[in-house]
């Protein structure tokens, strides 16, 4: 059988290959995202039929239950104890399902060759189910996205897929996924190949995801509808490119682009709190626990962030239109309630998944940026702008998100599907950039790179996969492998020197040291033409009158799969290497890198 499929990939073209192989990929993983909803449908209506008393179907998000009435005081008890068998079947069967999932599929595509583990798609289905359903402020995005890459990895491993095409099925089982609950057939696609990176495309998988994107959809339709989770906005599309519109968007990005930010800090900064829990000895299987309860405490308070928020986004927005409703909390103004109740999802949400507990954070941001959005609404329409309070709340979905993720085109595509009016794309992604680029690199998604790798590296990381997944040990230091042959200046030096040395001796790098012989950066060939024009203009400038690059610099006696691990992260296919005392030593490149690894891959073979 891998005989044959090889010579059939080696017949078939790129795209001959994946217009048959992508709707497979979309039916499996559709439906599979399909089943674990209804599974949590399932968890939730059990759930609410003891705390309310009286069990009426499946409840899929267990916050539209308490927006009128307070929830009983078991409530945190009742989220610790979903949280708590959610964490065991995790840390025992399938520990990489911990937290968000969407993190989980995107160091599966950059670390571990697109390889995810079958036993992890159902095991995140039921732990999700179980944590969502019971109450906890996660959302379906990061459970589907980590269950799609997996039945995209499983897919191709059955059909023999070499590493690149099993990183593309990984992709396309997240785009399928995630538009099967999000009835997002453009957005889909758009999101699992933009979230891999913070200011990047993963272009080549954008078809196989597209295609994987409509089948799932199409073939969902049926069980989960064709319209999306929000009602349909109608709009007068004139109103979108006012002059007053359009500054209301930029405004609208800086409004949202400290509460992006806020999510991520906070978030992240619970997740190493929760880490150090456990460095201090606190077992795993209890963080998520103790993060249920005291997000169950924060939903004692303000229900509205209990569960996904996915029904409670959609009855907020219509509120706002109205300018009333459940989400006027403590006799204050709505704009002002609809603020308090996004802080309080924040931290919810930080508690209930940064703390392990699994779940996604999307949904989450949708929330926080729906009521933060309408919350600028309600200031501005009628003074600003013309457009409807609730246009924003559409629009903040996306900015906030957008921004917090590093996904602007993605969220703002996504956001205008969900709102059923693609006109809202183009200001929205005005919007979404620019709270992008207010926020920071800060990203709600770890795994993230900055950009593409260079080939090398990805090179590098494929036979480093390869040799952990033959158990043999990596025991190189970075060391071993350091070229001490690239010209040294400093600051001081003059730039036309360091640029004859760069040519004469034929080097791409002039490392650049202060006066005790500590790094502080390289000047790259790549600048070499600005070099050339600077030396032109001021022959007698010194090196330290132009910007550095900055490699990662790492210790002489750090191992290879550090140093490798920093050139992941960074995008850079070098490092400058350092003594124990900081000193400059040399620079280690990725040809050295595949090279040491290539040969430890031969003598295992």
């Amino acid at each position: 059988m891998a005989g044959i499929l090889s010579k059939w990939r080696i017949r078939l073209g790129f795209y001959e290959r994946w217009i048959i192989l992508s709707p497979i990929i979309g039916v499996v993983s559709g439906f599979f995202a399909i089943i674990f909803y209804k599974l949590l449908g399932i968890v939730g209506g059990v759930i609410a039929g003891l705390l309310t008393g009286s069990y009426e179907g499946p409840v899929y998000d267990i916050s539209v239950l308490f927006l009128k009435e307070k929830p009983p005081w078991l409530t945190p008890f009742i989220l610790a104890i979903g949280a708590g068998i959610g964490g065991v079947l995790v840390y025992t069967i399938a520990p990489e399902a911990e937290g968000h999932g969407t993190n989980a599929a995107i160091e599966a595509y950059h670390k571990r060759a697109g390889i995810v583990r079958p036993v992890v798609p159902p095991v995140k289905a039921l732990a999700s189910a179980l944590t969502i359903g019971s109450g906890g402020s996660g959302g379906v995005e990061g459970p589907s996205v980590q269950m799609g890459s997996g039945m995209g990895s499983w897919l191709a491993g059955i059909l023999g897929l070499g590493m690149q095409d099993r990183r593309i099925a990984l992709v396309a089982g997240m785009a399928g996924a995630l538009s099967a609950l999000f009835r997002t057939p453009l957005g889909a696609p758009f999101f699992a190949v933009e979230v891999l990176y913070k200011r990047d495309l993963e272009a080549q998988a954008f078809i196989p995801a597209f295609i994987s994107s409509v089948t799932a959809y199409a073939v969902t339709a049926p069980l989960a509808g064709y319209e999306g989770p929000m009602p349909r906005l109608a709009l007068d599309t004139k109103l979108l490119y006012t002059p007053e519109s359009l500054i209301a968007y930029v405004l609208l990005g800086l409004f949202l682009a400290p509460f992006a930010f806020l999510y991520v800090a906070l978030f992240r900064g619970s997740e190493k709190a929760f880490k150090k829990l456990e460095e201090r000895g606190v077992p795993r299987i209890i963080k998520p626990i103790i993060g249920a309860f005291l997000a169950g405490l924060v939903g004692l308070l303000i229900p509205h962030v209990l569960g996904s928020g996915r029904e409670a986004t959609a009855r907020a927005i219509t509120e706002i239109g109205a300018s009333d409703g459940d989400f006027k909390i403590w006799g204050l103004p709505l704009w002002l309630s609809l603020i308090i109740i996004a802080l309080a999802k924040i931290v919810a949400t930080s508690f209930s998944i940064g703390s392990g507990g699994s779940g996604g954070v999307f949904a989450p941001g949708i929330m926080i940026g729906a009521l933060l959005g309408g919350s600028f609404g309600l200031l501005v329409s009628g003074v600003l702008s013309d457009l409807p309070p609730e246009t924003f709340s559409y629009m903040g979905m996306a900015v906030l998100f957008g921004a917090a993720a590093k996904v602007p085109l993605a969220a703002s595509v996504m956001a205008a599907e969900m709102g059923g009016n693609y006109h809202l794309i183009a200001p929205t992604l005005l919007a979404a950039v620019i709270a992008r680029r207010a926020s920071g690199e800060l990203s709600i998604y770890s795994s993230q790179l900055p950009r593409r790798l260079e080939p090398g590296i990805v090179e590098a990381s494929i036979l480093l996969a390869a040799i952990r997944s033959r158990g043999a040990s990596i025991s190189i230091l970075v060391g071993q492998l350091v070229d001490t042959r690239y010209p040294v200046v400093n600051p001081s030096t003059p730039l036309a020197h360091a640029v004859d040395s760069m040519m004469i001796e034929r080097r791409r790098l002039v490392v650049v040291v202060d006066n005790d012989g500590r790094p502080l950066g390289v000047i790259d060939a790549e600048d070499l033409e600005d070099l050339i024009e600077k030396v032109g203009k001021k022959p007698d400038a010194p090196v330290g009158s132009v910007p550095l690059r900055r490699p990662p610099i790492l210790r002489a006696d750090r191992n290879v799969e550090d140093a490798l691990d920093a050139m992941v992260r960074s995008g850079y296919d070098y490092i400058l290497v350092t003594d124990n005392s900081g000193r400059y030593r040399g620079v280690v490149t990725i040809e050295e890198i595949d090279a040491a690894l290539a040969h430890i891959y031969l003598e295992e073979v």
